[in-house]
């Protein structure tokens, strides 16, 4: 049942199941990221639906893999995106740091998969957004079960910086504190002040990573 489970459930919640211990919800202090399949809509347009499928398993294999890895907890999938969350379940004290590593190898391994495993596979690439702060972390009821995730403006804030690495021309994208806690790991990130984001009153900076700087 541990098995199964770890195949439908996110590793961090399914490990913290097993040791009995409580899945609570609670403010914590995290770095959010979201990632964006690019060129998907074009790829998908000649291409049977089980071709399609396969690339998308690899896809989200490959990033989910990443984000494991660097001890991050995958906790949606989104069509042809993802939401993870660094610094939930468990304390992750450099979560803005790590996750800028990580969405750094995300791009790296889905560059990797498109010249490796797709024919034509240079037209795919991802958008990667980021943002730290408070959020809601836990479990929200459904009619017949609980979805572990993140609510919160820092979730909406990371989405709305997702969608403008296109604008920006960049591959990775990281608001302010993010880009102010990550350190060296957020070296090459260029400023870009005083940006609109769709839906909040405010502009503010977004600090994003080029193509050709990735």
């Amino acid at each position: 049942m541990s098995a199964a489970l770890r195949r439908y459930v996110p590793q961090p919640v399914v490990a913290r199941l097993r040791r009995g211990e409580s899945m609570e919800g609670g403010e914590r202090d995290v770095s959010v990221l979201f990632v964006d399949l690019r060129g998907y809509t074009t790829f998908s347009e000649a291409r049977a639906a089980g071709t399609l499928f396969s690339m998308v398993n690899r896809y989200t294999e490959a990033v989910s893999a990443v984000i494991e890895r660097r001890g991050g907890t995958v906790v949606e999938f989104l069509g042809d995106g993802l939401m993870a969350v660094f610094g939930a379940p468990e304390a992750m004290p450099d979560h803005a740091r790590v996750s800028v590593q990580a969405a750094c190898e995300v791009v790296a391994a889905v560059r990797l998969l498109a010249l490796a495993a797709m024919p034509g596979g240079a037209q795919i690439g991802v958008g990667v957004g980021i943002a730290s702060g408070r959020a809601f972390v836990g479990n929200v009821r459904t009619s017949d079960r609980f979805v572990y995730t993140a609510v919160g403006d820092v979730v909406n804030l990371a989405s709305r910086i997702q969608g403008l690495t296109r604008e920006l021309q960049a591959v990775v994208a990281i608001d302010a504190r993010t880009h102010r806690t990550a350190g060296e790991s957020a070296a090459r990130f260029r400023r870009h002040e005083r940006v609109r984001i769709r839906g909040r009153a405010e502009p503010v900076d977004v600090y994003a990573l080029s193509y050709a700087a990735a």
